[in-house]
């Protein structure tokens, strides 16, 4: 592999623990690297107003971060939209249709703003935005991203596999992904065009890179599209079987020091 020149990292279990903090010894570790030339990105399915606009101000990473789970590429330096790939109108109608039918509680966001059908005591995917209620939607506005969470509906896996084949059935443009950290799990919804594998390649274009020049680092199943795009995977302990199994290195769970482990290999090794 050629030294690298960019990291990409999923935010929840990855870099950050459930309740988004980020252990002492990471922001340097960052730091060490970017003075290699090496550029430190967030490759999540978050928006970049929750909690991600802090956070890079914190671990002083502003630069191109794709969000969304890949429906959005932006450059926070230039405060620009790079790449913008929202689900089809039609599918935006039929999925509303079939949550309020089935009296779902769901979420969908836009690149300014979050639209919920119940506000949910204690989340904490959007904790500095004023969510607005569903009904006030007015077709005016792309949707990026549609969230189904198992445990506001008390869903079980099962059920939430059901939902997913149902509207696939009914939306043949979209792309799903189960995500699932602590005690957190559901599914989020983007166009087909927009996972993380596409926002990868998007990604490398951008910056004028090749795969194998990019190190990914996730945690979820939603993050197995962006290891496929990826030349090396560093996946936590935690990780599903099927995310272990294609990655290059697997480090301890993000509370146990992970993030820590996968930057010091990257910096020894990969740089």
């Amino acid at each position: 592999m050629k030294k690298i020149k960019a990291i990409l990292s999923d935010y929840d279990g990855t870099l950050a623990d459930q309740n988004g903090n980020i252990l002492q010894g990471v922001k340097n570790l960052i730091k060490k690297i970017q003075n290699k030339n090496v550029s430190f990105s967030l490759a999540t399915g978050r928006a970049y107003y929750s909690s991600i606009r802090k956070v890079e101000n914190e671990l002083e990473i502003k630069g191109i971060h794709i969000l969304h789970g890949g429906a959005m590429i932006f450059d926070s330096v230039n405060n620009k939209i790079l790449l913008l790939q929202s689900i089809s109108s039609e599918s935006v109608k039929k999925i509303i249709k079939y949550f309020q039918v089935q009296k779902l509680i769901f979420s969908m966001e836009t690149k300014n703003s979050v639209f919920v059908s119940k506000k949910v005591k204690g989340s904490l995917h959007y904790p500095d935005l004023i969510n607005q209620a569903v009904s006030k939607y007015k077709n005016n506005e792309p949707i990026l991203k549609i969230v189904i969470y198992a445990k506001a509906n008390k869903l079980s896996e099962k059920q939430i596999e059901l939902h997913k084949k149902n509207l696939q059935n009914i939306c043949s443009d979209i792309s799903i992904h189960n995500f699932e950290y602590f005690d957190s799990f559901g599914s989020d919804i983007t166009s087909e065009k927009a996972t993380k594998h596409t926002g990868v390649l998007e990604f490398i274009k951008i910056l004028n890179l090749s795969p194998d020049e990019v190190v990914a680092i996730g945690d979820g199943h939603n993050d197995y599209p962006l290891f496929t795009a990826s030349g090396f995977g560093i996946a936590m302990a935690n990780a599903p079987k099927e995310l272990k199994e294609i990655a290059d290195l697997i480090v301890s769970k993000v509370t146990e020091g992970g993030m820590i482990e996968a930057l010091k290999y990257i910096d020894e090794n990969l740089t």
